[in-house]
């Protein structure tokens, strides 16, 4: 028999799956969608500058009036101080003005704070926020996929299996996630609650059922999970079962095994049929003897019942047969017949029975005239 073309196990997590970047503010929508040179989409986007006010419109609004001031009085150009002031002035309008209005990407909640102080936190959209309120963090609030594997865990028979889940979560509470754990600190912290939470679940079964976790129900493995990550802000929202199997030779000795099984139940399979083939022949023989004898019995008493009906036809049908033996015996030379009356004449002709030669007929005067 051949082995079994079994997956190898999934390999221990050894790196972060969950991580965040710095990046500007106006760059953050771009973050949220773009992977890092390990295939990671960030969870958390840090602005490298808070502050919202168009610097350079703001600089250099103060440095045309600085001009027009300087314009004015040494050189006596005062017909320029007017302009540079008007366009000066524009122009820090311009840089201060944009900076009340905060755009927070769609699908990203932003986490506000004033010196350094949490205020709120606002969901996607276009927001009036004074610049003097900054942001801090940007969260997504998408599903996040995270691979959580069990290598080896023990069974209720104490078989190492291999498992491997696949969860989504939900980051609901974006204050509590901050402020509480870092993306980055947050991966093996979850992968270890996972990890401990999955061999639970396997302790629980047995090593035959554990290819069936991929149909069970695994709402009590994500009440779990949930009441454990409720600190974090975060809920999980899905898991799914991509690997389990026991180890190839446990897999082998149960097949194996059910190979046998299989066997087994055909033998007695076989040794049913042809049981119940010589129980078939048997009853089919003894259905054509009772045919036979009944066939038998029909006719016995139909010819019981003919020859009472017609008792002369059969007398007349007895006489024509006595009369053909009688016929036949007088054709043959060679027959002696020994009759004592007349009577006997009928039955003595039934009698078909040889003379030897030289033997003669003898009525009853000749044997009584006899010496």
């Amino acid at each position: 028999m051949e082995e079994p073309q079994s997956l190898p196990p999934p390999p221990p997590q050894d790196y972060p799956q969950l991580t965040q970047v710095r990046v500007p503010f106006e760059e953050a929508d771009a973050a949220f969608s773009s992977r890092d040179s390990s295939g990671r989409i960030p969870i958390v986007v840090i602005p490298l500058k808070p502050n919202r006010i168009r610097n350079q419109f703001v600089g250099a609004g103060l440095f045309l009036i600085v001009a027009g001031i300087l314009a004015a009085r040494f050189f006596d150009l005062n017909y320029l101080l007017p302009i540079s002031i008007g366009v000066g002035l524009v122009l820090i309008v311009l840089g201060v003005y944009q900076s009340f209005f905060l755009r927070i990407p769609e699908g990203v909640s932003g986490l506000l704070i004033r010196a350094g102080k949490y205020q709120r936190t606002v969901g996607g959209g276009t927001h009036i926020v004074p610049p003097w309120i900054l942001v801090s963090h940007l969260v997504t609030r998408r599903e996040i996929p995270f691979d959580a594997p069990a290598v080896e865990a023990l069974t209720k028979d104490n078989v190492r299996a291999n498992v491997d889940t696949l969860l989504t979560f939900k980051i609901v509470d974006p204050y509590r996630f901050i402020y509480s754990i870092s993306a980055i600190d947050f991966d093996p912290v979850f992968q270890a609650t996972c990890q401990d939470t999955l061999r639970s679940v396997i302790r629980q079964i047995d090593a035959d059922h554990v290819a069936d976790l991929k149909k069970q129900d695994l709402e009590a493995y994500i009440e779990t999970l949930n009441s454990d990550l409720e600190s974090y802000g975060v809920s999980i929202s899905k898991v799914s079962v991509t690997f389990a199997q026991p180890p190839a030779d446990f897999v082998l000795s149960q097949e194996m095994r059910q190979l046998a099984v299989f066997q087994q139940a055909e033998q007695a399979e076989k040794q049913e049929l042809a049981k119940r083939k010589q129980a078939d022949e048997e009853a089919l023989a003894k259905q054509k003897v009772m045919a036979e004898v009944e066939n038998d019995d029909f006719r016995l008493a139909r010819l019981e019942a003919r020859l009472s009906a017609y008792p002369q036809a059969a007398k007349w049908e007895w006489n024509s047969q006595r009369l053909s033996v009688s016929r036949a015996l007088a054709a043959n030379s060679r027959t002696m017949l020994h009759i004592t009356n007349a009577r006997d004449l009928f039955h003595s002709l039934f009698i078909e029975e040889p003379m030897e030669e030289g033997q003669t007929l003898m009525s009853e005067t000749d044997r009584d005239r006899s010496p």
